[in-house]
């Protein structure tokens, strides 16, 4: 049987973003005999290490110069990105031109195109696969099967219209609203990261196939790490330096409210439940790794109970450090779809978790699902002091654990099928 050809416009592949883990993972657990892949992204960090891939595996990852619609593009170039969402020829004619000159979804689809077509023409089946954010992989997915006439599967990791990144307005807001209508239209499938955000595209798209492809961890990047003495010896170094011996450690991994403003607010109600309660902080110490917005600094700097803040740390560092603590702080605020990628590396790195929320959402909702850990609503904390010191006891709540369905894995298998049935369809 000929393989299927994917071709996957992943911007984040690269980086060390939380995004990048999203397909980063899954992908090596399809079958090498059915797929071949193809990954488009953008170059890594200079000193950034590329990702080791098993030898077994078809996968081409293509790091590609250039910029996306974000903060660091110009007006005009967001402004083309935006155009080729409507024109889907345009980014095939002035592919070469100095009109695109640095703009990455050109130089993406430049290259996509003519392994796409070679392929075809050796009678493979191909599918296009873009994944938000940014927007500019969701517009080169569908420019390409538009042009090559194959299948499209749109994946959103955030909300572009339903609890959206990026800055309000009605404005962007009806832009948005018009783009994803555009991206969403040629499309035969649409996954997201969560129910709410399902839910919300199968009410406005009722004729579209839309699943749930939520974030999830790795199985080998825990197992891997039995044969990680450097991480290991780091990571004893890290908690020697940091953490008082014999202090029950609680973890803190990743941005707050630099992803997602409102979380702010539920580290504010943490920090002032624990100063409240002296039993809830007694020998505790709260570690934070990870990128602090200045405030959030200054909110970690008024506790009264042991706390360190340390700098973003390598990955594997990271998961290293997850497996030394007694607990892991989740923080989220309003947003109802929110279910961040640590999540998910909590679930796997084994300990319980803490989760402070403004509402309750998807994070919370698998937290209760899995039994891997307890929420507390900032106004539950706010109306009944002792809540903190509850959830903190020794032995509170331990409830069976059961994390297989955010296995990559268990996901992978998932996707296999949904993009065997649009091939065959």
């Amino acid at each position: 049987m000929k393989r299927i050809n994917l071709f996957v416009f992943a911007t984040h592949h690269l980086s060390n973003n939380v995004a990048a883990q999203r397909f980063k993972g899954l992908l090596k657990y399809l079958d090498p005999a059915k797929y071949r892949v193809f990954i488009f992204t953008r170059e890594p960090p200079a000193g950034a290490r590329a990702p080791d891939l098993p030898a077994a595996l078809d996968v081409t990852v293509i790091p590609l110069p250039g910029r996306c619609v974000g903060s660091e593009s110009s007006a005009a170039s967001s402004l083309l990105t935006l155009a080729a969402a409507f024109i889907r020829p345009l980014p095939f004619m002035l592919a070469g031109s100095g009109v695109a000159s640095g703009v990455w979804f050109v130089s993406a689809l430049t290259q996509a195109d003519r392994l796409c077509r070679e392929k075809l023409a050796a009678g493979e089946r191909c599918v296009a696969i873009g994944t938000y954010s940014p927007i500019d992989s969701l517009v080169a997915a569908a420019a390409l099967a538009s042009r090559c006439g194959i299948a499209c599967l749109q994946d959103f990791r955030d909300g572009l219209v339903f609890e959206p990144l990026g800055r309000p307005g009605w404005l962007r807001t009806a832009l948005r609203k018009l783009i994803e209508w555009r991206v969403v239209a040629g499309s035969k499938m649409i996954t997201s990261v969560s129910g709410p955000l399902v839910d919300d595209f199968r009410l406005r798209y009722p004729g579209k196939t839309t699943q749930v492809l939520p974030n999830g961890y790795d199985p080998a990047d825990f197992s891997g790490l039995t044969k990680d003495a450097d991480s290991e010896r780091r990571a004893d170094a890290i908690l020697a330096r940091n953490v008082p011996a014999g202090s029950v450690l609680i973890g803190h991994f990743g941005r707050i409210g630099a992803s997602d403003g409102s979380a702010s607010q539920s580290l504010a109600c943490f920090i002032e439940a624990m100063n409240a309660s002296a039993s809830a902080s007694a020998n505790v110490h709260v570690m934070f790794v990870g990128e602090l917005t200045p405030a959030e600094r200054e909110l970690v700097k008024g506790a009264n109970f042991s706390t360190s803040m340390l700098q973003p740390v390598e990955r594997t560092l990271a998961i290293e450090l997850m497996k030394r603590c007694d607990r892991l702080l989740l923080l989220t605020g309003s947003r109802a779809s929110c279910a961040t990628g640590k999540l998910f590396e909590y679930l796997a790195a084994g300990a319980e978790v803490l989760c402070i929320s403004g509402v309750h959402n998807a994070a919370t909702d698998i937290l209760a699902e899995t039994g891997a850990g307890q929420t507390l609503l900032t106004s539950e904390v706010a109306v009944r002091g002792g809540a903190l010191q509850e959830v903190l006891a020794p032995g509170a709540n331990r409830a069976n654990r059961d994390i297989k369905a955010y296995s990559k894995v268990e996901q992978a298998s998932m996707l296999d099928g949904w993009i065997s049935q649009m091939v065959l369809t």
